[in-house]
């Protein structure tokens, strides 16, 4: 916040503890360190000391903790589920507010929408919606909180069919601006805040304390078919998958994985695999089995599969399922990402073939989504490409960290030349916060700058981009 920060009083800190109905903690808390660290996901919580961690339990104590900050010239910060490879939100004084609790859903099934708090989580939301028979493009980890996946873009489960970003789904939602006050966004109502909603990241000059959301019929099949092959093959593989993209139905969700060999398979690599694999997998999310069985062919049809060490059947999952596939990749203790949007994989994959063996950790894997042509309404979300390429480095030993972010650096650094954006969410914030501008159209850029000015004049909101807010 503009000037500088200082603690409340005794007096103005046992007052504003009264009016909370969460738990407040100090500096000097006997338990502050062990929440401090355990609100942070990725295993690496920085060296970062809120002067306050706030434990909101309703949307009342959200405001009440603004208007509290504001009146002290705190700054304020927001964490749902800490579901983030940078924790960025992790501020050094300051007050930070932990929404973990605000976590209830409730569904609409007559009008197919969901209001949900902003740490609901993905596993939470796909729950109570199946139930009703309807579904939402969640994140791909049952443990992602949507809050900040909602405020980045959401490149969620089937979300090229439903809505092309899941931040795209979102009808209204309740929020806190900096005067300590309670409002309503959407397209009607303070729309200029709506539009910085979706997809504009961490840093926003508001605390939402509730999404409205567009939901969609729960598909009536959804099958994954997986075809395992050499690492070597990768190149072969994404030319191939360039070539036939565009005939494809957009909801079939498709996967390039670069990944450790399982031991089942690591007898049939060869030097020039390194020890890894790609795994091309298809999940179709289809009115019935015969139209999910249509659209699994359009990709069996191509000539590279037959080449294929391990193909599977067309399997029937349930959307529970898929989000347990998307869990099963992060299998370490510390993670860090980086990301391109691109449109060339065949310039993408020849990049990951030269960067991956080298990677420290054989844990490390990168990833191939296809997106399609997507056309996007006008909102802060504003980078394309038909493709998402992203790398999750991760390890178990603290030594190990400097080496791993060094390596994803200069991988991503080559990346950089073939990208047409970035997603926010899975951008390296800790190396390449100088760069958060890639994540963001020009004209968007500067419409997030003028918005922060307008919006939050004096800085209540902590925002890890000062840089972009002068």
């Amino acid at each position: 916040m503009n000037g500088s920060q200082s603690a409340p009083t005794a007096a103005q800190m046992m007052r504003f503890t009264q009016a909370i109905e969460g738990r407040v903690l100090g500096r000097q808390s006997p338990d502050y360190d062990l929440v401090r660290r355990s609100l942070v996901w990725n295993g690496r919580p920085p060296e970062r000391s809120p002067l306050l961690i706030v434990e909101a339990r309703s949307d009342a104590d959200v405001a009440t903790t603004v208007d509290f900050a504001q009146r002290h010239n705190l700054s304020v910060s927001a964490r749902g589920t800490g579901h983030s490879y940078s924790a960025i939100f992790l501020c050094d004084g300051g007050v930070l507010l932990d929404l973990s609790r605000l976590n209830d859903v409730a569904v609409d099934r007559v009008s197919r929408r969901v209001s949900v708090g902003p740490a609901a989580t993905s596993g939470q939301i796909c729950a109570a919606l199946e139930r009703e028979g309807l579904a939402f493009p969640v994140g791909h980890d049952a443990s992602v909180g949507i809050g900040g996946f909602l405020l980045g873009g959401g490149l969620g489960v089937n979300s090229a069919a439903w809505g092309g970003m899941s931040t795209f789904n979102i009808l209204a939602a309740d929020v806190v601006t900096a005067d300590g006050v309670s409002r309503r966004v959407s397209a009607d109502e303070n729309a200029d805040l709506f539009w910085a909603l979706r997809g504009g990241g961490p840093g926003l000059p508001f605390i939402v304390t509730r999404f409205h959301l567009r939901c969609y019929d729960y598909p009536g099949a959804i099958t994954s078919k997986t075809y395992v092959f050499r690492f070597s093959d990768l190149p072969r593989l994404a030319k191939a998958l360039e070539e036939i993209a565009p005939a494809l139905d957009r909801r079939l969700q498709v996967m390039l994985a670069a990944v450790a060999a399982p031991p089942g398979l690591a007898e049939t690599c060869t030097a020039e695999d390194h020890g890894r694999i790609a795994a091309l997998t298809a999940i179709a999310f289809a009115d019935d089995a015969a139209a999910a069985r249509s659209m699994q062919a359009q990709l069996a049809a191509l000539p590279i599969l037959a080449n294929a060490l391990a193909p599977t059947d067309d399997q029937a999952i349930t959307f529970a399922q898929v989000l347990e596939q998307g869990k099963d990749i992060l299998v370490s203790k510390r993670y860090r990402t980086d990301n391109v949007l691109c449109d060339a994989i065949g310039d993408a994959a020849e990049i990951i073939m030269r960067h991956l063996p080298a990677a420290p950790s054989p844990a490390t894997l990168s990833l191939i989504v296809w997106r399609g042509q997507q056309a996007q309404p006008d909102a802060a979300y504003s980078v394309s490409g038909r493709y998402f390429v992203s790398t999750y480095a991760q390890w178990d030993l603290a030594g190990d960290d400097a080496i791993n972010a060094t390596w994803l650096r200069r991988f991503y650094d080559d990346m950089a030349g073939i990208a047409t954006g970035t997603y926010v969410n899975e951008f390296d914030l800790e190396g390449r916060l100088g760069e958060v501008g890639r994540c963001f159209s020009a004209i968007a850029l500067d419409r997030l700058r003028t918005l922060r000015r307008q919006h939050d004049p004096r800085g209540v909101f902590h925002s890890p981009f000062s840089h972009l807010h002068p």
